[in-house]
Parts: structure tokens; sequence; C-alpha cells
């Protein structure tokens, strides 16, 4: 995968949900640390930004599961079930 990089900051991690991409950024010289929402892999925006590598990477999940729910709440995607629940489903 190419190397990515928005307003000083390296791309390091990212989670797409759907047609949603969350993105997190590293600034290579500060401790500073960004998600971002990206729309068509440059287009960045919706900056959380914070100086702590796990609270960025914490807000990253956070805002990805918060997309999910969202999808599932109007019927985009299936609802997410355990896979205790899956089994008894299965079993029906």
């Amino acid at each position: 995968m190419e190397q990515r990089e928005c307003a000083g900051y390296i791309i390091t991690q990212s989670i797409r949900v759907k047609d949603a991409e969350f993105v997190l950024g590293e600034h290579p010289k500060k401790d500073m640390y960004v998600t971002w929402r990206c729309k068509d892999g440059d287009n960045y925006f919706w900056g959380h930004y914070t100086c702590n590598r796990y609270d960025a990477l914490k807000d990253l999940c956070q805002r990805a599961e918060r997309e999910i729910d969202y999808l599932a709440s109007i019927g985009a995607i299936p609802p997410i079930t355990s896979k205790k629940e899956q089994k008894k489903e299965c079993e029906r």
C-alpha cells in the first residue's frame, strides 16, 4: 500500500466500513495524532486531534463502531450478533 500523508501527518491505520473510511495519522516530529474520516482516499475531514496514541487508536475504533451502528440502524447492513447468538439462530 502506498504511504499516505495529510497536513504533515502520516496515515498509519485505516478502517473501512462500507463506503466510509476512517484513518489514524501520526505526526513524525511531534507527539500528535489525528483521526479523520476520509473520502476517495485523499479527502480528509472531521479531524479529532490528540497527543496520545492510545486515545487516537481508541477514537479510530469508536468512529468505525459508530458507523457500523448507524448503518445497522438504517438497515444498510444486518445487525451484528455474537457468535453465541449466531449459533442459536442456526439451530432454529
